[in-house]
């Protein structure tokens, strides 16, 4: 960024509350968008001050908050991770049900008609190399 700009941010915390963005929780997209804004102008800031530093540390976690609010990330997803893995090891569900000594049971798992037993969670997790969390659903 040009001096020019850097020139006009506040160094001192009272000034960038007051000309910036007053640091309130966000509610609204229009909100979001202002707060944004102010944030990729401190940051394009080649030093900051301590006033800075610490009023966007404060700023970005209004916008987080706001995002995790309004845009929640969808819990852990078992059998999207299973079918998941299954294409990136290029694995069918016969594939599947192979693995599992029974044929059927691949596509009874994936179809959504049949849970992961712990016994199958074990296999998978040996087959794929990955921890068991990975075919849990998320607890709240």
């Amino acid at each position: 960024m040009t001096t020019a700009i850097a020139t006009e941010i506040p160094t001192q915390w009272r000034k960038l509350v007051e000309t910036l963005y007053d640091l309130r929780p966000i509610r609204s997209k229009a909100a979001h968008l202002k707060a944004a804004a102010q944030v990729n102008k401190l940051i394009g800031l080649k030093k900051m001050t301590k006033d800075q530093k610490d009023y966007l540390d404060a700023l970005v976690a209004l916008i987080v908050q706001y995002e995790s609010d309004r845009y929640p990330k969808p819990g852990p997803d078992p059998i999207g991770n299973l079918k998941f893995l299954m294409e990136q090891n290029g694995m069918t569900a016969s594939d599947l049900g192979r693995l599992l000594g029974n044929r059927s049971k691949g596509t009874q798992i994936l179809n959504g008609h049949r849970g992961l037993s712990k016994a199958t969670i074990e296999k998978l997790c040996g087959r794929f190399k990955v921890g068991p969390a990975v075919f849990f659903p998320k607890v709240n």
